[in-house]
């Protein structure tokens, strides 16, 4: 709403003008007057958004919730948003105990209505980010830390190495390669409350009958998956100094190493989950279909896990089959430990020389694609095994990840202020739904550290 936009800009700049003028040791009889002025308008301009806004929430909650598909076209305004939005700017101002101003006041009161609506409480003493600001696309459980100092480390591990005469780019740390994103699957963003989906649990059939034979019941069953909002929270360190000494884009830096973190958290959720506080993923569904390594029937006969055999991916893809999972956006899904192991492997025990379970590291050997990314889980437990991966199989557009509102970061300097830092803590309120479990096939007991 572009007058509701233009009405928190001016009461923005106003506030910023009257916080100039109560600094001043003295003020003249015009600056008192002026000040006046500045509080008559600051009221009005206040009740007026109040009411705008109430008028915005109650249109936006007579609207159902739609889905947002991540990767769609942006607008200008968002472009510029996020290419001014300044993170240092709001960092500073927490620093310094001073309201907000410009745009990172506009986006603070834009993200506020954004929770509002979504019915996530904040504390008020945060600052709120609204999700137009962070780069679309989307996080290792619990926070990341890792503290940024300006003198710290004699090689720059710690962040000294912002503070050279001449500093070219970060070099950021090498994390894991998400790959859900460009794999079909469903994004809900800017809930409001749960969502709920139905879902079909039967397929009933018809029946041939006689001329006056009764027909059969089509009647059908139905499930639900339910989404709500879960905190994913991250943190990370960073002193004083660093902020006022970097003469690189460090708030860029930490902005992006932040959601970095929680989208590995996040996708990391999304493929196993199930843990403590955690959305349930594909591996933690129990509903999910399980096949076992080595081509065996039953997990009885596997006790500890054991090495792939070509056998392993057809039974995944048969099993989907079989229980008739629609397959608009089948692929397999596995570790760079499973792939690493497929490419040396025999297909086959004897035969023509390099006829490997996987000869072309992006195409499975059922001809499907293949994603690989370190956020499948290579740890896993069975019998007295304790290093075994999986490997799936499954239309990934049966599964979903859901957001309500944007993200909060609260500034702590004083948690860690003896040592002259500050806490930069990101929240942000995802959930993930695995809509038809028997959509996909897990294989969650191949030892691949064996050689072949």
């Amino acid at each position: 709403m572009k007058a509701l936009k233009e009405k928190r800009e001016k009461l923005a700049d106003l506030r910023t003008e009257l916080s100039a003028l109560l600094a001043l040791d003295s003020l003249s009889a015009e600056q008192i007057t002026r000040s006046g002025e500045i509080t008559n308008e600051v009221n009005q301009l206040t009740a007026e958004i109040d009411t705008l806004e109430t008028a915005q929430r109650a249109a936006a909650a007579a609207a159902p919730a739609a889905p947002v598909v991540h990767g769609t076209g942006e607008s200008k305004d968002e472009k510029d948003v996020r290419k001014n939005f300044s993170f240092r700017n709001l960092m500073k101002a927490a620093l310094e105990k001073r309201n907000l101003t410009g745009l990172e006041a506009e986006m603070h009161q834009e993200a506020v209505n954004e929770l509002r609506h979504a019915g996530v409480a904040t504390s008020g003493s945060e600052y709120l980010i609204p999700k137009m600001v962070f780069h679309r696309g989307m996080t290792q459980k619990g926070a990341e830390k890792r503290t940024q100092s300006a003198t710290g480390g004699s090689n720059g591990s710690e962040g000294g190495v912002n503070v050279a005469t001449n500093v070219g780019g970060i070099i950021d740390a090498l994390s894991p390669y998400l790959v859900l994103a460009q794999m079909g699957i469903q994004r809900f963003d800017g809930l409001v409350g749960n969502l709920v989906l139905p879902r079909n649990t039967s397929t009933p059939e018809a029946a041939w009958e006689t001329e006056t034979g009764s027909a059969n019941d089509l009647t059908a069953t139905w499930g639900k998956v339910t989404l709500s909002p879960k905190r994913l929270a991250g943190y990370i360190p960073v002193t004083s100094q660093l902020m006022i000494q970097s003469s690189n884009d460090i708030e860029n830096y930490i902005r992006q190493y932040l959601l970095s973190c929680m989208a590995v958290s996040l996708e990391k959720a999304a493929i196993k989950g199930g843990g403590s506080n955690e959305p349930t993923g594909i591996i933690g569904n129990s509903d999910v279909l399980v096949t076992y390594a080595g081509n065996a029937a039953a997990s009885g006969t596997n006790a500890n896990g054991a090495n792939q055999v070509y056998a392993d991916w057809v039974n995944l893809m048969k099993k989907v089959m079989e229980n008739n999972g629609t397959l608009l956006a089948p692929s397999y899904l596995t570790n760079p430990t499973v792939l690493g192991d497929a490419m040396i492997r025999p297909k086959q025990s004897s035969g023509v020389e390099g006829n490997f379970i996987v000869n072309n590291p992006a195409l499975a050997p059922t001809g499907y694609g293949l994603n690989v990314t370190s956020c499948v889980p290579s740890n896993l437990t069975k019998g007295t095994s304790s290093d075994l991966s999986a490997l799936i199989f499954g239309d990934f557009s049966k599964l979903a990840i859901a957001s309500w509102g944007g993200m909060s970061i609260l500034v702590d300097p004083y948690s860690s202020s003896l040592s002259g830092t500050t806490n930069i803590v990101l929240n942000s309120f995802v959930d993930v739904g695995v809509l038809q479990p028997k959509s996909f096939a897990v294989c969650k007991d191949i030892d691949a550290t064996t050689p072949a």
